[in-house]
C-alpha cells in the first residue's frame, strides 16, 4: 500500500509551449496519487506562458508558479528544485505527459521496498500529435534498457552502461531529492545531454538505480515534433561535442566511446544512431520481430 505522505514535487520547466503545456498539466492533474506539488518554472517566455500556468493555479492549489529570466533547460530544473518541498522528485517537460497511475505506481513500489531506493525508474514511450487530430499517436514501446541492466549488481557494468549511452529519460524515474545534495544538481554550461551529464555523475557517485516494471497506464509520454530539442539535429551534435569535451578525462566515458583513440566510424555511427527519430528504431525493432 503506497505510503499517502510522501509529497511528490512535480518539476515542469517551460519556455514558449504554452500549446504544449496544458496537456503536461492536465496529465498532473490526473494522476491517481494525490500528495504531490507542482512547480511550473517559465523560463522567460514569450508567449502566454504565464496565462496558462496561472489559470491551472486557480484550479488546483498543488500547482504553483515562478517566472524567471532566460537561462536554459537545466537552469530552470535547477530552480524548481531551489523551490521544491517533496521527498521525490518528479521532472517533466511541458511537452510530455505523465499516464495516470504513474507516481501511485511508483509510491507504491518505494513503500514497499526493504531497501533505500535513490532513483526509481518507470518506463517511457514516444509519441507524435497529429494536426488534425488530438489523439495520441503512440509509435512503439520504445522504452527503457531491459531490466536487468538497471538493477544488475555489478557496480562496473552499470557505470560502463552510462558511459556509452543515456538508457533512461529523465522524466521516468522517481528521484530521491537527498541526490541533488549529494552529487549537485543539472549542469546549466550544457545545452542538452545534461540529463546524460547527470545520471552519469549519479553511477560514478554510488547512487542506486532500481526500475518497476511496465503496469499499465504507469509510463512517461515523451512527445516528438518539430520543435522538441530532438528534432534540432545540429543542436544535438554541437551540445553532444561539449559534453565529450567534459568527461573526455573520465577513464571510463573515453574508453567506451572511443576517445582514447579515436575511431571516425565508430562516432559517426553513434551520432547518428542519437539522431534517427525514435520511430525507425520501432519500424526496425518490428521488423525484425523485437517488438
Amino acid at each position: 500500500m503506497e505510503n499517502l505522505q510522501l509529497l511528490v514535487s512535480i518539476i515542469v520547466p517551460c519556455y514558449n509551449q504554452a500549446q504544449y503545456l496544458p496537456d503536461a498539466l492536465g496529465s498532473i492533474l490526473m494522476q491517481t496519487y494525490p500528495s504531490w506539488e507542482c512547480i511550473i518554472v517559465n523560463d522567460g517566455s514569450t508567449d502566454n506562458t504565464e496565462d496558462v500556468a496561472r489559470e491551472w493555479m486557480i484550479k488546483d492549489g498543488r500547482f504553483k508558479y515562478f517566472k524567471k529570466k532566460n537561462g536554459g533547460l537545466s537552469s530552470a530544473r535547477n530552480a524548481g528544485l531551489e523551490l521544491a518541498c517533496g521527498e521525490y522528485i518528479q521532472l517533466l517537460d511541458a511537452d510530455d505527459l505523465l499516464e495516470t497511475e504513474k507516481i501511485k505506481h511508483q509510491i507504491t513500489f518505494l513503500s514497499n521496498s526493504k531497501e533505500k531506493i535513490d532513483v526509481l525508474v518507470a518506463g517511457y514511450r514516444y509519441f507524435q500529435d497529429s494536426d488534425e487530430s488530438r489523439d495520441l499517436l503512440i509509435f512503439g514501446p520504445f522504452n527503457l534498457l531491459p531490466e536487468v541492466a538497471v538493477t544488475c549488481d555489478d557496480k562496473k557494468d552499470i557505470i560502463k552502461l552510462f558511459a556509452r549511452t543515456n538508457p533512461i529519460v529523465v522524466s521516468a524515474p522517481l528521484y530521491h531529492k537527498g541526490i541533488f545534495q549529494r552529487i549537485g544538481r543539472f549542469d546549466e554550461e550544457l545545452d542538452a545531454n545534461e540529463d546524460w551529464d547527470f545520471h552519469l555523475r549519479c553511477v560514478l557517485n554510488g547512487i542506486l538505480f532500481q526500475h518497476c516494471g511496465y503496469p499499465s497506464r504507469s509510463k512517461t509520454l515523451i512527445r516528438i515534433h518539430g520543435k522538441s530539442m530532438s528534432a534540432n539535429r545540429r543542436h544535438m551534435i554541437k551540445s553532444f561535442r561539449k559534453f565529450q569535451q567534459k568527461h573526455k578525462n573520465n577513464p571510463v566515458f573515453a574508453l567506451e566511446n572511443d576517445l582514447v583513440m579515436p575511431d571516425f566510424k565508430t562516432v559517426a555511427l553513434r551520432v547518428l544512431k542519437m539522431l534517427i527519430p525514435p520511430v525507425f528504431v520501432w519500424l526496425a525493432r518490428k521488423i525484425l520481430g523485437l517488438v
